[in-house]
């Protein structure tokens, strides 16, 4: 499938996409997984990337291990995150390589992972919504978001930004901020109580929204989660878009509207290169 946002990568298989404008940054790695270049059957096939989805979990392992060789990361460097469609967001330390994927978890409901570790490889999961990729080409340090309507609602985007200030002195001018496959604006259907929660927000316009007919409508929230970032100060001209739709493309993603509950997981991923 063709993108104008986005790279197609094909490594011994393994087929992903990058952001062109983040790779020309020279000290990070970072890739959104498709559907191919895994061993899983099923539901799940090929490259399923969850462990809690009822995919066998020798088979989950040996996944990431095929999309760890085709980033150039280390299986151990892997950090996954614990997601409940919030914005609680973890810092991410030496001490935590390995977690969610070779070592147990001990953290709960984390949508969102920052680091300025070189060699970490930063994990969110996701199968239509929308995965964040920070950059911060200053300070060195990267952050990975999963934002759903409800992670969009609790303002995922900037208070990512606003952590990455706190934690590693992130000027939002120098960050770069890829917004990744998910459900797009042609796709995203939602009702009524869905749609008065995303209209509370500050960065809300009337021109995300579509009407459907028969209490339906078509919210874009790509273009909601840029203008929160233009909102926290990171530059329009460091923000860039997808034109992938999860949903238009079930054979290459999996998206939770169309599959249902049995499926795989597709990932996002963002590490900081080590010299």
């Amino acid at each position: 499938m063709e993108s104008k946002t986005m790279k197609l990568q094909d490594r011994d298989g393994v087929k992903f996409f990058t952001f062109p404008q983040l790779e020309t940054l020279g000290f990070i790695k970072h890739g959104f997984s498709t559907r191919y270049g895994g061993v899983s059957e099923g539901h799940y096939r090929w490259m399923n990337l969850s462990f809690s989805n009822g995919d066998d979990k020798v088979t989950v392992l040996q996944n990431f291990q095929y999309f760890a060789k085709a980033l150039g990361v280390d299986l151990g460097s892997m950090v996954l995150s614990d997601q409940d469609h919030g914005v609680v967001i973890r810092r991410v330390r030496d001490q935590d390589r390995g977690k969610g994927i070779i070592k147990e978890k001990d953290y709960r409901g984390v949508d969102a992972l920052i680091t300025n570790v070189p060699g970490i490889t930063l994990i969110t999961q996701h199968a239509d919504c929308v995965p964040l990729f920070f950059t911060d080409s200053k300070n060195k340090a990267v952050g990975m978001a999963h934002s759903g309507w409800r992670g969009t609602w609790g303002e995922m985007a900037k208070k990512t930004v606003t952590r990455m200030k706190e934690e590693f002195g992130t000027d939002p001018k120098e960050l770069y901020v890829g917004i990744g496959p998910s459900i797009g604006p042609c796709c995203f259907e939602v009702e009524m109580d869905v749609l008065e929660k995303l209209q509370e927000l500050t960065d809300w316009r009337k021109e995300d929204v579509v009407f459907q007919g028969e209490g339906k409508y078509r919210v874009d929230l790509w273009q909601l989660n840029k203008r929160m970032l233009q909102s926290a100060g990171v530059p329009e001209s460091r923000i860039f878009v997808t034109d992938l739709c999860t949903q238009c493309h079930p054979d290459v993603f999996f998206s939770h509207r169309v599959h249902g509950r049995q499926r795989g997981s597709l990932a996002g991923m963002i590490s900081i290169a080590e010299d």
